[in-house]
């Protein structure tokens, strides 16, 4: 690898901008680059592959000092799951679970006893790996009807885990043989007698090494090149989990049988049982995004280096094909709106990590309970998702054959995306509920100004955006006021405006993203701040992000009346004026990532491409 490039002097200010603090935390992984596990090279899937990311959390969990630590610091949390998504995304899937989800449910909702502690302290020094059990592979929306049973055994004070019929199997858990040994977090209905007290997590041991715990059925799953780990079915027949594994947050039952539950409320007990998917929803929307980062910039960097041979003009780079701006441009901006919202939401969920979620205003889940313990997580994950499966699509695209290579990392990201569309939450599900909520919820309101004032600068998006949302959601709330009160949670009623809701959200989480770029531009310019090298090539992306986003919504601002054909006319001319001021400013704009070349590890991002490629493969015998 070539050494790092120089940053340019608009680079720090950028990057407080993009990452805050977690950048600092993120460098200081990069010398796990020269560890042994780091540098041993694996096929793409299979069980050498699976031994590696064990091998390489266990590494990452010994230089950050252990599970418990990321836990306590959620800031430190986030950028290792940020680095691990740029670096090897199995990694970062095997250290989202292992961290944000079952270090957070045994100490936020369990009551560490003989059973649980010596559970969370091997998982704390990773002699043991954690994984997820929710998921049931038979039914869609398995999250609000979890059908597999934790019967409580008032003889030994214990539960036994019983799954009732194949299609109530738990799907996609990586706890398939790997020589390691697993434990998982299952959701599972309690049973008591004849009474159900529904859904809650369970530490459950799995496996030691080759031993299966008593009454589990494991089938391995094939593999999949979209972020292989050890995937598998998992049934359970009667198996027996001591009373301190059940994750019982302030519930108990008494010596004498009687089940209490101040929750009192079966949805919001299944909101509280899942709280801990707050911390993958950020943790995901965090690292998808780190990920689309560096997409973006092997992607430009190799169209920097790429000399064509076209006849209009020899050895010139392909950047300079306005096709080829337009295409990386284009996601450079998204990338950046997204990186800049995913600030304030790491932000906000670090100011808040301490406090226990309050369930007493929680919107009851209709088609999955993502949205109801946090609709902006959860919408950022999802836009987080979309905007990493887009850039990484785009790149691969755009560096034709060597954007195939798994070396240049392009194909894991879109992968990565692939398995985000349903890991932490199913995103059109997400968008659904987000949907649904904000037209059910009347305190939800949305201040269009009354004048747009330029149509072409970012304010003006801003205000469309703001116009076009109030439109929708006005128009849904009308639709749904025709209803009878009896009718309001029928099927019949809701099916119909599906898409619509799912508009509603995607138009919301649009104007989210524009805010946040709006904000964080405001920031930069603030006297504080002081005037920055940077604040060029900011509005020149600002302006660019701004028109894109508009030019995707004019359909409706035209049959809306809110826009005329010759205003649109001249967004698609401003548009096209914005890709040449972008492109004076990409080294500031790309610089602002913060990625140095080794964590990139692509070939293609080379200056030297061809020897960069050579160096990475392997001569034939």
């Amino acid at each position: 690898m070539t050494t790092d490039r120089t940053a340019t002097g608009a680079a720090p200010s950028l990057r407080q901008l993009l990452h805050g603090e977690s950048q600092f935390a993120a460098d200081g992984l990069d010398g796990l680059l020269d560890t042994p596990p780091f540098k041993r090279t694996a096929p793409p899937c299979g069980p050498e592959r699976h031994a590696r990311t064990y091998d390489r959390l266990r590494a990452l969990g010994e230089w950050v000092g252990g599970a418990n630590v990321l836990h306590r610091d959620p800031a430190r949390l986030l950028a290792a799951l940020e680095w691990s998504a740029t670096v090897d995304p199995p990694l970062f899937l095997a250290g989202t679970v292992q961290y944000a989800v079952c270090v957070a449910a045994m100490t936020e909702l369990g009551r560490p006893g003989p059973y649980l502690a010596p559970l969370l302290d091997e998982v704390d020094r990773h002699e043991t790996f954690g994984s997820i059990m929710i998921t049931e592979v038979g039914r869609g929306n398995s999250h609000l009807a979890t059908r597999t049973e934790a019967r409580f055994d008032p003889a030994t004070r214990e539960f036994t885990l019983r799954t009732p019929d194949p299609a109530a199997a738990k799907f996609m858990s990586h706890v398939a043989g790997t020589g390691r040994t697993h434990m998982a977090i299952v959701y599972a209905h309690l049973l008591h007698g004849n009474q159900e007290c529904g859904v809650f997590p369970f530490a459950v041991r799995i496996r030691d090494g080759d031993r299966i715990t008593d009454g589990i059925r494991i089938t391995e799953l094939p593999e999949t090149t979209s972020v292989p780990l050890n995937y598998a079915l998992v049934t359970f027949d009667n198996t027996r989990v001591p009373y301190d594994g059940w994750l019982r947050d302030d519930a108990s039952i008494a010596p004498d049988g009687q089940f209490t539950d101040p929750l009192g409320d079966p949805d919001r007990r299944l909101v509280r049982s899942l709280s801990v998917s707050s911390n993958a929803s950020t943790g995901a929307a965090a690292a998808l995004t780190a990920a689309a980062r560096a997409a973006v910039t092997i992607g430009i960097r190799h169209s920097q280096h790429r000399l064509t041979m076209g006849r209009l003009r020899t050895d010139l780079p392909v950047l300079n094909y306005r096709t080829q701006q337009e295409a990386l441009y284009g996601v450079l901006a998204e990338v950046y709106a997204c990186s800049l919202l995913v600030a304030r939401v790491k932000a906000e969920y670090v100011r808040r990590r301490s406090a226990r979620a309050d369930l007493s205003e929680a919107h009851r889940p209709v088609w999955a309970p993502w949205a109801s313990v946090s609709r902006e997580q959860a919408l950022t994950k999802a836009a987080a998702t979309r905007i990493l499966q887009h850039a990484a699509g785009v790149c691969r695209e755009r560096a034709g054959a060597q954007g195939l290579l798994t070396v240049n990392r392009l194909l894991e990201y879109e992968g990565l995306a692939q398995v985000y569309q349903a890991a932490a939450g199913d995103n059109l599900l997400i968008r659904l509920d987000a949907g649904k909520q904000l037209v059910e919820d009347l305190t939800h309101t949305v201040s269009a100004p009354t004048t747009v004032g330029d149509l072409v600068s970012p304010s003006g998006a801003l205000a469309l955006a703001l116009l076009r949302e109030r439109g929708l959601l006005t128009e849904l709330r009308g639709r749904v006021d025709t209803v009878s009160v009896a009718e309001r949670n029928s099927f019949e009623t809701w099916n119909p405006l599906l898409p619509d809701l799912v508009t509603l959200a995607d138009a919301h989480q649009q104007r989210l993203l524009l805010e946040a770029f709006a904000t964080a531009v405001a920031d930069a310019e603030s006297p504080d701040t002081g005037e920055g090298a940077h604040l060029p090539g900011l509005h020149a992306l600002h302006t660019l992000y701004a028109l894109k986003s508009l030019e995707q919504t004019l359909t409706w601002h035209l049959e809306c009346g809110s826009l005329t054909a010759s205003d649109a006319v001249r967004v698609h001319l401003e548009r096209d004026r914005a890709l040449d001021a972008v492109h004076p400013h990409l080294a500031v704009l790309l610089d602002g990532f913060a990625l140095p070349d080794a964590r990139l590890g692509a070939p293609m991002a080379e200056h030297d491409v061809v020897a960069a490629l050579f160096a990475s493969g392997e001569p034939a015998p």
